[in-house]
C-alpha cells in the first residue's frame, strides 16, 4: 500500500507541474503502475478514494496545499465580504479588474485535466479488473462518472465550452483537442449525471463512515445546478455578453429556450424527491435561531447532500480556519450585503445613508440568519474571543479594529465555534458541495422563469426555507420579476459563503451592477454613545471594484491558447 501511495504521488506531482494537453499523455511506466492499482479492491480503492482529492473541489473553504494555491474562497470577489489581506487573490485579481490569459483566477486549472485523467481511467479499466466484486465494480463506475461529471460542470461554469475528456489520451494520438459548444458540454454532463445515478448507492445506503462519496441524490443535485446553469440568462441566450462572431456557441447555446428552464425545474424536483425519499430532510428541529448554523457548523446533517472531506483535523493556525478567526484577517460582511437581510417581521430594514444611532437595534431585529452567520459588536465568536469590540469609544478602537476592514460584522460561517486556540480544539472542515436548500431554490427559480406568474410550487419552496428561519412568507401575487427579486434575494441570504453567489452573479449577468461586483463597496464605522447601549454607525466606501465584461468566463492560461489548440474566450 505505501509503495502505491508513493508512485501515485510523484504521478500527480508530475501532472501538477504540466499544462492541460500534456495530462492526456501517458507517463513511463503507467501501464505497470494501472496494473497494480487495478489488481485488487483494496488497491483500487486507494486509488478511488484519492481521485475525489482531485475533483471533488469546493468553491466554500480556502486552501493552499498540493492541488493549487486558491488562498481564499470566491465570496471575497463578491458584494458579500471584504477580505481583510491586500495580497489574496480576490483583492489582487477579481476586485481590480485584473483577470487575464497570465492571471486568470482559476487555480485549480491544472489539476481539474489531472482529475480528468484518474476518472477516465477508472471508467476504462474497472470492468475488466481481475477481482470479482461486481457490485463494487458497480459503485466505482458510478463514483468516476459523477466525478467526471463534476470536473466537467466545474470547467462549464468558469469558460463555458471547453475540450470534453471523454477518454484517456495516448502517445498515439492528437493531442490538439479543441473546445466543444456550450451544448454539447451541458448535454455530456447531462448524461454522465443519469448514467452515474443508475450506479450509485442511495444516500441511505452508505454506512456514516463514508460520508462525502458520491450518491444518487448527488447525481440528481449536479444535474440539477448544470442545467439551472445552462437556463440562465449567460448561457440560454442568441445574445452573449461579448460577440464571438462564428464561436458564440463556445460561450452561449446561440438561442433563447424557455424549456430549458422547464428541465431546470424537473431537475430539482426530481433531486428533491430523491433526497427526501433517502433520509435526507430540512433541518427543522434546533429552533428558528439555531436552525440555519446547524447546518454549517455540524457535520453530515440531514441537510448536507455532499461535501468535500479531503482533510482531516484542522486547528486555529491551518487552513481554512486560520483566516476566519478574527486575529489578523477574516472576512468582513460589507454593507452592501448586509442590506439585503428584511427584520425579523419581513419589512425592509431601516437603514440610513446617512448613518445612525441605531446600529444594536437593527441588528438584533434582522432575519435571524444574520446572527447566525456573522458576529457583530459585542456577540462572541467563541470561548477565545468573546464580545467582539468594534466601536470606537472617542478616539480609542474597539480591540477587534482590524487594520483597514470594514468593521462591519466578522463571518463566522462556515467556521465552528469549536475551533479555538485554547485547549487546542480544532474540527474536521467540510467543504459545501450540495445541500438540500439549494435545490429548494433551484426549484423555485426555474418554475417561476418558466411560468408567466409565481407558481404555489414556486412559492412554497422558498417559504419552506424561510419558514425554518422564523421568516413570514413571501407576499402573495408577486408578479413574475418581483418573484424572482425575491428568489434571488432569498439564495443570497440563506446560501451566503457557500461559494456559490459568484456563480449566480456571472449567470444572472449582474456583476457590473453598482455594489456587486463592480463600484462602491459599503462598510460601517461603528462609534460608542456615551451612557448608551446603542452605537452609531456611519457607512463609509470601504473600496471601488472594477468588473470588465470579459470576466463573465475566466480566461484560458495563455500557455494553452499558445500551443494553438484553443480558441480564447473573448476581451482576453
Amino acid at each position: 500500500m505505501k509503495n502505491i501511495l508513493n508512485i501515485l504521488a510523484v504521478l500527480c506531482l508530475v501532472c501538477l507541474t504540466q499544462g492541460c494537453s500534456d495530462f492526456l499523455e501517458k507517463e513511463p511506466g503507467v501501464d505497470v503502475t494501472e496494473d497494480t492499482i487495478f489488481s485488487s479492491k483494496t488497491q483500487l480503492e486507494t486509488f478511488v478514494v484519492g481521485t475525489y482529492y482531485y475533483t471533488l473541489l469546493t468553491d466554500q473553504l480556502a486552501y493552499w496545499d498540493a492541488r493549487g494555491k486558491d488562498s481564499s474562497p470566491n465570496t471575497g470577489a463578491t458584494d458579500e465580504c471584504d477580505i481583510n489581506a491586500s495580497w489574496f487573490p480576490v483583492n489582487t485579481i477579481w476586485n481590480v479588474g485584473s483577470v487575464t490569459s497570465t492571471q486568470t483566477g482559476d487555480y485549480y486549472f491544472n489539476v481539474h485535466w489531472t482529475g480528468l485523467r484518474r476518472v477516465n481511467t477508472i471508467i476504462e479499466r474497472v470492468d475488466a479488473a481481475p477481482f470479482d466484486d461486481p457490485a463494487y465494480k458497480r459503485q466505482a463506475m458510478g463514483e468516476a462518472l459523477f466525478l467526471r461529471a463534476y470536473v466537467h460542470f466545474q470547467l462549464f461554469e468558469k469558460y463555458g465550452g471547453f475540450p470534453l475528456m471523454k477518454r484517456r489520451y495516448g502517445p498515439g494520438d492528437d493531442f490538439a483537442v479543441g473546445r466543444n459548444t456550450v451544448k454539447e458540454v451541458v448535454d455530456y454532463i447531462v448524461e454522465d449525471c443519469d448514467n452515474a445515478y443508475e450506479l450509485l448507492p442511495h444516500h441511505n445506503e452508505y454506512p456514516s463512515n463514508q460520508r462525502g462519496r458520491a450518491t444518487k441524490a448527488a447525481a440528481l443535485a449536479l444535474k440539477a445546478r448544470t442545467l439551472l446553469y445552462a437556463a440562465s440568462k449567460t448561457f440560454n441566450t442568441s445574445q452573449p455578453y461579448l460577440d464571438f462572431g462564428e464561436n458564440n456557441e463556445l460561450i452561449c447555446y446561440g438561442n433563447y429556450d424557455v424549456e430549458r428552464w422547464k428541465l431546470a425545474a424537473d431537475a430539482a424536483k426530481a433531486a428533491i424527491e430523491e433526497a427526501e425519499a433517502t433520509g435526507l430532510a430540512l433541518v427543522t428541529n434546533q429552533g428558528v435561531d439555531k436552525n440555519y448554523r446547524y447546518v454549517w457548523e455540524v457535520n453530515d446533517n440531514s441537510e448536507i447532500i455532499l461535501a468535500e472531506k479531503n482533510t482531516g483535523m484542522r486547528y486555529t493556525g491551518h487552513f481554512p480556519w486560520s483566516y476566519y478567526l478574527p486575529v489578523s484577517y477574516g472576512y468582513w460582511m460589507t454593507w452592501n450585503f448586509m442590506k439585503k437581510y428584511e427584520r425579523i417581521d419581513g419589512t425592509p430594514q431601516p437603514w440610513s445613508d446617512a448613518g445612525g444611532e441605531n446600529l444594536m437595534d437593527i441588528f438584533e431585529n434582522m432575519d435571524p440568519r444574520f446572527k447566525q452567520t456573522v458576529v457583530y459588536q459585542g456577540q462572541d465568536f467563541n470561548a477565545d474571543h468573546r464580545s467582539l469590540d468594534y466601536a470606537y469609544n472617542g478616539n480609542t478602537p474597539g480591540r477587534y479594529v482590524l487594520g483597514a476592514c470594514c468593521q462591519g460584522a466578522i463571518v463566522h460561517k462556515p467556521c465552528p465555534a469549536t475551533v479555538q486556540a485554547t485547549g487546542n480544539v480544532g474540527a474536521v472542515p467540510n467543504g459545501l458541495i450540495f445541500k438540500l436548500s439549494e435545490l429548494y431554490l433551484n426549484y423555485a427559480e426555474a418554475l417561476n422563469e418558466y411560468y408567466d406568474t409565481p407558481t404555489p410550487e414556486a412559492y412554497q419552496a422558498v417559504n419552506d426555507i424561510r419558514a425554518r428561519s422564523g421568516m413570514p412568507s413571501l407576499p402573495d401575487n408577486l408578479t413574475k420579476e418581483q418573484f424572482r427579486e425575491r428568489v434571488r434575494n432569498e439564495r443570497a441570504i440563506e446560501l451566503a459563503f457557500d461559494g456559490l453567489r459568484f456563480w449566480d452573479i456571472r449567470r444572472w449577468e449582474i456583476a457590473e451592477e453598482e455594489g456587486v461586483m463592480s463600484g462602491e463597496i459599503y462598510g460601517i464605522k461603528q462609534y460608542k454613545i456615551p451612557g448608551s447601549t446603542e452605537i452609531r454607525y456611519e457607512p463609509y466606501v470601504y473600496e471601488t471594484r472594477s468588473f470588465k465584461k470579459a470576466m463573465y468566463r475566466h480566461p484560458f492560461p495563455q500557455t494553452e491558447i499558445n500551443k494553438g489548440y484553443l480558441i480564447q474566450n473573448p476581451g482576453y
